[in-house]
């Protein structure tokens, strides 16, 4: 196999899961406020993440609906809790979606 055999077939992989990824996040499916589908760029570090998330929390915790409130809350939390299974980002993006009814 040459090098650009080689290329060819690593780009459609790559094309291969963005489309799988697409699919996967249509998918996804939650009610109002409780989904989160968190990104992170390759270069990103998940201790900027995990800060942003606390921060989020803070901002949740000033929902006025109780419902909603636990709701938003308890899906940042499992965010969170998917988060520490990382102490880096892999290569390529890392996407987390959280669903909580």
């Amino acid at each position: 196999m040459s090098d650009a055999q080689a290329n060819e077939a690593e780009k459609n992989i790559e094309i291969w899961k963005v489309k799988k990824l697409i699919k996967r996040l249509e998918a996804a499916r939650g009610n109002g406020t409780s989904m989160i589908s968190l990104i992170i760029p390759p270069k990103s570090q998940v201790s900027q993440i995990a800060k942003m998330l606390a921060e989020e929390y803070g901002t949740a915790s000033n929902i006025k609906s109780r419902v909603n409130r636990q709701s938003v809350l308890s899906a940042i939390t499992s965010t969170q809790q998917r988060l520490k299974l990382y102490n880096k980002v892999p290569p390529m993006d890392l996407l987390s979606t959280v669903v909580k009814s």
